[in-house]
């Protein structure tokens, strides 16, 4: 799995989670909302994790998943952006981006 590009680029992403949140005190204090946000990005990796092995069918679903995770994280950075007036849109692009690749990948899936 670690081979697979969307895996990369979902691990790197969520390390700028993190790292957004450690340059933040004010927002760092929202434990609700990182809580939610670290979640969300840690089931896109996650998701692509444990389907990997699956059947393509089984993993295909792990990935419409994992698409509608990467989703989640932007409506949270979103927020972010609206109340603590921190810049996230570049992060909240490559959010969208991947969830176009996963959602690729799965159609190549589907096509093998």
């Amino acid at each position: 799995m670690e081979r697979l590009r969307i895996y990369q680029t979902a691990l790197n992403l969520i390390a700028e989670i993190y790292s957004l949140i450690r340059k933040n005190k004010n927002l760092a204090s929202d434990w609700s909302l990182c809580d939610q946000i670290k979640r969300a990005g840690v089931s896109v990796l996650a998701n692509i994790a444990e389907g990997y092995l699956r059947s393509p069918k089984q993993f295909k679903n792990y990935l419409q998943i994992a698409s509608g995770s990467a989703n989640e994280v932007v409506a949270h950075l979103q927020v972010i952006s609206k109340v603590y007036k921190i810049s996230t849109e570049e992060l909240q692009e490559s959010y969208r981006i991947l969830a176009r690749q996963i959602g690729a990948f799965s159609k190549k899936l589907s096509s093998s």
